[in-house]
């Protein structure tokens, strides 16, 4: 039987994603073969206005993923973003930028994403920071030139290939949201029920095996 592939379909403001981070982190570390894949989720329709409703339906389920994951969202988090007059959901920059590092493989692109995570849940940084976005791929050694470039119509079209492609193993699964985890043996292809290691990530690990 041939070893597994993994297959990890994210959003960096994805609150769930955040709750699963330490499972999909443990996952990465076992040196598994692994790709990570930014969905885009939040863009068009999907890019809600947090005053428009959106932030009191976040913030519930931010307290639910809090108590199943022990991921921490921070008061200034919550002041800052979610009850925000101004703050819209939107994932462009985010997308864009784990565009510019996939290629480097997923231990860079979820190191990114952390930085990410950080100024986000912790930091409460707007999702319109662009400057927060690109000091974030400077600390993980992107040159400058490449960094500026977030928010050209090049690295939307990068980000455009990783969402088509999310969304057709999605397709294939019958997934309709992130986070989604794949596990792929051979020509078969399942969905994994991440949630189950919530609390003891490290037991993840069980999947390679």
């Amino acid at each position: 039987m041939s070893d597994p592939k993994f297959t990890i379909i994210y959003d960096t403001y994805c609150g769930w994603c955040y709750g699963a981070a330490p499972v999909f982190d443990a996952l990465v570390a076992t040196g598994a073969d692994v790709e990570v894949l930014h969905r885009h989720l939040f863009q068009g329709p999907l890019a809600y206005r947090m005053s428009e409703g959106k932030g009191a339906l976040v913030l519930k389920a931010d307290a639910r993923i809090h108590a199943l994951t022990g991921q921490e969202f921070s008061d200034v988090y919550k002041k800052n973003v979610v009850l925000s007059d101004t703050e819209i959901l939107a994932s462009h920059y985010t997308a864009q930028a784990a565009a510019l590092v996939h290629a480097q493989g997923p231990a860079k692109e979820f190191a990114l994403r952390q930085r990410l995570e950080k100024a986000r849940y912790i930091d409460g940084v707007s999702a319109a920071d662009r400057d927060a976005v690109v000091a974030a791929l400077r600390a993980e050694d992107v040159p400058a030139d490449q960094a500026d470039q977030l928010g050209s119509a090049d690295l939307a079209a990068r980000a455009a290939v990783t969402t088509r492609k999310a969304e057709s193993l999605m397709a294939q699964v019958g997934s309709q949201g992130v986070p989604t985890v794949l596990k792929t043996v051979g020509d078969t292809i399942s969905q994994i029920d991440h949630s189950a290691f919530y609390g003891r990530p490290e037991d993840v690990a069980s999947l390679v095996r």
